[in-house]
């Protein structure tokens, strides 16, 4: 006997579409389980409870494989729609403070000129919250294309039809020394002196050590770096504390009170920095926030 009403709307929920979905794609309840954090028990019996109350069979199991039916297909895609729209749920409360203030949610690069374009955009909306998430060039990226952010900042962003985007300023990579190193008085250096040079470079991921990479290796040049680090600002204080020469983008920040920045004519290529959003992603908020960038200019203070 067919599900009464009741039965059918007791059985029917998003967690087990959710549950369904994973099982169709994982093939297994134990892979579906580690995807969506349940047990493989939870995930089994919301597959038992809608094959039950609608007297349905949604898989076979074929040399070990889930494999999904007909009818479990058509209904995975009526998943993936309802959990596509429990996403975009979720971001429009994201765009909400705990007290009702507007939100956005930016993401970064380098500091500068994402904070200083952030400043900015505070200035014209008072009551708006920001909240900022800084990671290498790939997290930012991911961050983007999994809509955990509203807009970001990036420098050298390839091209990508995902995304609307508009370039802000051009820069190039320096080197950074503090100020008792040798090399603090000069305009302009060398790499063939600089791999003589105890250096400090960024983890892989970086777009700031992917033009470093590329023109020692360009040069002929394979350096060891005497330390690695995972971010710009550790970087800038191994730098501070004379443990080797680092490297930044000219306008990554405007701190200059312990760094002095040295031009590297081996680093030919400047690049954009761009401001960037999914194409789809549209709201006043970011809009105003690509409007500022179009605007901004660095100041004196970016100059050094």
């Amino acid at each position: 006997m067919k599900a009464s009403v009741s039965e059918a709307a007791s059985g029917l929920s998003l967690s087990r579409l959710r549950a369904l979905t994973a099982v169709a794609e994982e093939g297994s309840y134990s892979a579906a389980a580690r995807r969506i954090g349940v047990s493989h028990s939870a995930v089994a019996q919301q597959i038992r409870d809608l094959e039950r109350v609608y007297e349905i069979h949604l898989f076979d199991r074929v040399r070990g494989v889930m494999r999904p039916t007909p009818t479990c297909l058509e209904l995975c895609d009526i998943g993936n729609r309802m959990q596509e729209a429990e996403r975009d749920a979720v971001r429009v409360l994201a765009r909400r403070g705990p007290t009702g203030q507007h939100r956005l949610r930016v993401g970064l690069g380098n500091s500068m000129p994402g904070i200083a374009i952030v400043g900015q955009v505070l200035a014209q909306h008072p009551s708006l919250t920001v909240t900022v998430e800084s990671g290498s060039h790939q997290d930012i990226m991911a961050a983007v294309s999994r809509r955990e952010v509203d807009v970001a900042v990036l420098p050298d962003l390839p091209a990508d039809t995902r995304f609307r985007r508009a370039p802000v300023l051009s820069q190039e990579v320096v080197a950074i020394v503090s100020p008792d190193n040798p090399m603090a008085d000069q305009h302009e250096v060398t790499l063939e002196r600089l791999v003589a040079s105890q250096l400090v470079f960024r983890s892989p991921g970086s777009s700031t050590q992917k033009i470093v990479d590329r023109a020692f290796r360009q040069a002929g040049f394979a350096p060891q770096p005497r330390l690695t680090a995972d971010t710009r600002d550790a970087v800038y204080e191994a730098v501070a504390l004379g443990i080797g020469v680092g490297f930044m983008w000219r306008f990554g920040t405007y701190r200059s009170d312990t760094v002095h920045r040295i031009k590297v004519p081996e680093f030919r290529s400047r690049v954009d920095e761009v401001v960037f959003a999914l194409a789809d992603e549209r709201n006043v908020l970011i809009d105003l926030f690509f409007t500022v960038a179009a605007q901004f200019r660095p100041d004196v203070k970016m100059q050094v």
